[in-house]
């Protein structure tokens, strides 16, 4: 399988620029390296170790023999064959002279976990027996012919890896029993079995041993499950399976162990003896072991049965073009969570894995962790077929880049954000069939994490196989701090933000088909979205949290105007509304096409981007550091990395990260807020503090951050060495508390520093959760947007303007817009502070009304600038009002939306457009403290509108 992909066009540089004030880590990744020049070894199936293994007549018989030989610069080519062992190189390469282990000139190449099985003999009909003397207990995997069997089990299989063939639960089922009046056997008769269930709300899958069987009744008597709450506990209806004694072995490909006498059991295919067939069973878990080693590549080798290993301290290793199939198994998974840290692993720092295929395992096909390990261009797929909380994908590091992959079909999630990562890139990936097996699942999933500004960007996210609740993007209760943009989901229940939620930027994504909604559910801290924003979205709606607790503006919920939609292109049509019907959001939009940037994942006539993997012309993506304004600030901002990474201990200096896990506890109950991590204070006046860079001067924050102090000393968040005086606001309450400070930097100020401290009392005291952005209330009670999805309660009424509403009729973006329908019709908000930016707003005009007086106003109420509708003046064009003199544009009016736009960046003017046309640039204000819309005229009524206004 072979996607089709395309780069994103580069950021602008200014954005580059903002994230290397941020971050100095801009990482490319080579798709290959120059090595010096060094000695050759050979390898073959023919060889000996006893050889020299320096020319194809003399190669070494193991690959291990040459890893103890090769050193900095040395390549180590392998003739093709299998190889039966685990390799663990002796030696690192340098930078400049890595150490090369690769298939020869295009050889099919194989590292097998596998031992061959062999001296088969009749046990009863087809069944045969020959003796193996290894077993891997709940790993054991045995293979005919290069495909995996089944161990004996009931139902028999008939299905596939990931849609396997199950029994149903009957009435009567509970913690530790099973009904079921279809059961074979007599009593006893599945005593020592391992049961496979999705019991309850099927959310995850765990076994136990069944310990007696009733025939007369059919009841099974089982173990404790790993869970035993009430979404875990079995019923009627819910899917298992049995497996694992001799007396399931009745069809072809099932196999059985007998640890106790170490024989194999085995119906080969077909039936008959297994002498004329290969027969593996799994031996060994790893092919490569990388674990210490640095400098390392390994290229052009298939390995199966096994998987490649990396610790901590790996580092600067490449896996390029490998086939690596079954690379992980267990049948479990119980309280001892056999399905975790399965698959390759990519440990320690600047490792790459790309231009792979990676499939089946029964959990994790890859998993990311240590600092900026790569997952490039490859096709991940086929796992979790003992579906746990992993995905086939697991990301547990720091500034990994996830980039140009396809990955599907999974029993649980594709995507899985591990507590303790942070900035990760996740890109171009093309992600799809997740959920065959459980429910209430997203294909990207992560619950309690602090994603540390992580960005989901340019994916394609589509057709979740759940039966129930199957999101496309998913960030569960507790997740803060991602950036999900320009990405599209189909054929799934759309964007999942539960409470508490912070700091999740949602912009420019399309997700229609389906459900196409956005939607929130949380059981404590029920209100917490603080500082998230929804912004240029192409969505069918929000549910009622997302309506009420975050920033929403600039979304289409209308139809779109799709390209093709049943073809899944989503790209826009000319006529579509989504087209410069959005606003700029810094280091999202830039390179927009037309007057505004467009809502959605595509802008029309921009980048035609596409997703996946594609081995014929292998990318070359680049891992950068987020940059858009609007994202928190705060590094290391909830303590997740179980350290102060970021921050300096102060005063005392007693401050440490207090590791408890507020999952599953009352709002109050922990001493961290969320997630797993906060900060502890004791002894006396203690603190922490980090100075953040790359803010603007003269700009508004708002820093936040939740305090607890359970023994009734004070703590406080504060601000200082902005270019103003020390700002700070204390708590001295015993349950977790918000608060907040505002504050604006200084003409020649970008940086800030934000503290947590206690400042009363020798008892302990507890932070978290902090967080830094602009500040979206500087404009007093109205938002830097407002489409009026709230109504019209962050404005106030022209006194004797009449009595204003809203809309749901006709409007720019969202459900509402403000609807001006009487004689005499007027909003305005008057601000206590003047203003050098950007105000753009959306007017309806009805362009066949030739007695119409309504106008948007931006400016200090005494100078008037002002663009209007005038017909007075001109019934055919658009108007300016500069002081009292009212003048015709060379805009023509047409019925339906348009964009009005002031511009006082420039401090010596505003530059007032109408549809991205200039048409007065008046001097003699530079600033304004109020905007005003509607009708201010007797007489001339008729019915117009205006939406989304924003100030930028």
């Amino acid at each position: 399988m072979n996607s089709i992909q395309s780069k994103w066009k580069n950021r602008l540089i200014k954005c580059v620029l903002s994230a290397l004030l941020i971050s100095p880590m801009v990482t490319a990744v080579p798709i290959s390296e120059v090595h010096a020049a060094g000695t050759t070894y050979y390898v073959a199936t023919n060889g000996s170790d006893s050889n020299n293994g320096t020319s194809l007549s003399t190669p070494f018989l193991t690959i291990q023999k040459a890893a103890l030989a090769a050193q900095a610069g040395d390549t180590v080519n392998i003739r093709g064959g299998t190889y039966r062992e685990t390799v663990t190189p002796a030696n690192s390469g340098t930078t400049g002279n890595k150490i090369t282990y690769q298939n020869y000139s295009g050889e099919t190449v194989i590292v097998s976990g596998n031992d061959v099985v062999s001296g088969w003999t009749v046990d009863a009909g087809n069944i045969y027996k020959a003796p193996m003397n290894w077993t891997l207990g709940s790993g054991n995997q045995v293979f005919v012919n290069g495909v995996m069997m089944d161990e004996a089990r009931w139902p028999n299989q008939t299905g596939t890896l990931l849609q396997p063939t199950r029994a149903s639960m009957q009435s009567g089922s509970d913690l530790t029993h099973i009904v079921d009046t279809n059961l074979p056997g007599t009593t006893g008769f599945w005593n020592g079995a391992t049961l496979w269930t999705t019991s309850g709300s099927g959310w995850i899958a765990m076994t136990s041993t069944i310990t007696a069987f009733d025939a007369t009744t059919k009841k099974l008597t089982f173990g404790a499950l790993k869970s035993t709450g009430a979404s875990y506990v079995p019923a009627s209806g819910n899917k298992y399976y049995l497996s694992g004694i001799k007396g399931a072995l009745d069809v072809e490909k099932e196999w059985w162990y007998d640890s106790a006498n170490a024989m194999l059991y085995l119906w080969a295919p077909g039936g008959g003896s297994p002498s004329s067939q290969t027969v593996e069973a799994k031996k060994r878990t790893t092919a490569f072991d990388l674990s210490g080693k640095g400098f390392v590549d390994i290229k052009g080798i298939q390995t199966i049965a096994s998987t490649i290993q990396m610790d901590g301290s790996t580092n600067d290793c490449l896996l390029q073009g490998l086939v690596s199939t079954y690379i992980s198994h267990n049948k479990l998974n119980t309280t001892a969570n056999e399905q975790t840290n399965l698959g390759i692993i990519l440990d320690g720092t600047n490792n790459v894995i790309r231009d792979s295929e990676l499939a089946y395992s029964s959990g994790s096909l890859v998993t990311v962790k240590g600092t900026s390990n790569h997952v490039i261009n490859s096709y991940i797929h086929d796992g979790g077929y003992v579906p746990d909380w992993e995905g086939l994908v697991n990301l547990k590091g720091l500034n990994s880049l996830i980039s140009h992959n396809t990955v599907s079909d999974s029993g649980r999630v594709t995507i899985y954000f591990y507590a303790g990562m942070s900035a990760n890139d996740i890109q171009y990936n093309n992600v799809y069939n997740a959920g065959w097996l459980t429910n209430d699942l997203g294909m990207l999933y992560g619950p309690n994490t602090d994603g540390g500004n992580t960005e989901i960007h340019h994916n394609w996210v589509h057709d979740a196989k759940s039966a129930s609740l199957g999101m496309g993007i998913y960030l569960d209760n507790y997740t803060n701090n991602f950036i999900i943009h320009h990405n599209v989901t189909w054929n799934n229940a759309g964007l999942q933000l539960n409470i508490p939620s912070e700091y999740n930027l949602v912009y420019n994504n399309t997700s229609w088909t389906n459900a196409g909604t956005v939607q929130a559910w949380g059981n404590i801290f029920t209100t917490d979205m603080y500082g998230d924003r929804i912004f240029n979205n192409i969505v069918k709606g929000y549910d009622a949290e997302t309506t009420a607790y975050t920033t929403i503006g600039s979304n289409l919920t209308t139809t779109p105007g799709f390209v093709n939609e049943a073809a899944r292109d989503y790209q826009l049509l000319s006529t579509s509304a989504a087209r410069d019907a959005g606003i700029i959001i810094p280091c999202i939009t830039d390179g927009y096409v037309g007057s505004a940037p467009d809502i959605g994942a595509y802008e029309y006539g921009g980048t035609n981007w596409t997703a996946g993997h594609n081995f014929a012309a292998p990318p070359s993506p680049t891992y950068a550091t987020p940059s858009t304004p609007t994202m928190n600030r705060v590094s290391n901002a909830g303590f997740e990395l179980g350290n102060l990474s970021g921050w300096v201990a102060t005063d005392a200096g007693n401050a440490v990260a207090y590791n408890e896990n507020h999952w599953g506890l009352a709002a109050n109950a922990g001493h961290s807020r969320s997630q797993l991590y906060g900060v502890k204070f004791s002894g006396g006046v203690d603190g922490v503090e980090q100075t953040i860079s790359g803010l603007q001067p003269n700009t508004s924050y708002v820093a936040g951050g939740w305090l607890r102090t359970p023994g009734g000393e004070t703590a406080a968040l504060g601000v200082k060495n902005y270019g103003g005086s020390d700002v700070s606001t204390p708590s001295n309450s015993a349950t977790w508390t918000f608060v907040k400070v505002t504050f604006t930097t200084g003409a020649a100020n970008t940086s800030a520093t934000i503290y947590f401290k206690k400042t009363s009392g020798s008892g302990e005291a507890y932070a978290d959760d902090a967080g830094l952005i602009p500040d979206s209330t500087v404009y007093q009670s109205m938002y830097a947007f407002d489409g009026f999805e709230g109504g019209l309660g962050n404005w106030v009424v022209v006194p004797g303007k009449g009595t204003p509403t809203t809309s749901t009729t006709v409007k720019h973006s969202g459900s509402n817009s403000y609807i001006v329908n009487e004689d005499m019709d007027a909003i305005q908000q008057n601000f206590s502070s003047s203003y050098n930016k950007v105000v753009t707003m959306w007017f309806y005009d009805n362009a066949s009304v030739t007695n119409m007086q309504v106008a948007g106003f931006v400016d200090d109420n005494v100078t008037i600038r002002g663009i209007e509708v005038n017909t007075p003046t001109s019934t055919t064009k658009y108007a300016v009002r500069l002081g009292g003199t009212h003048s015709a544009t060379t805009v023509t009016r047409t019925t339906g939306w348009h964009e009005f736009k002031w511009d006082y960046t420039s401090g010596t003017k505003v530059d007032m457009y109408i549809d991205g046309v200039l048409v007065s640039s008046p001097t003699g204000l530079t600033n304004f403290k109020r905007i005003s819309i509607g009708d201010l005229w007797s007489g001339n009524t008729n019915t117009s509108y205006f939406d989304d206004i924003s100030i930028q």
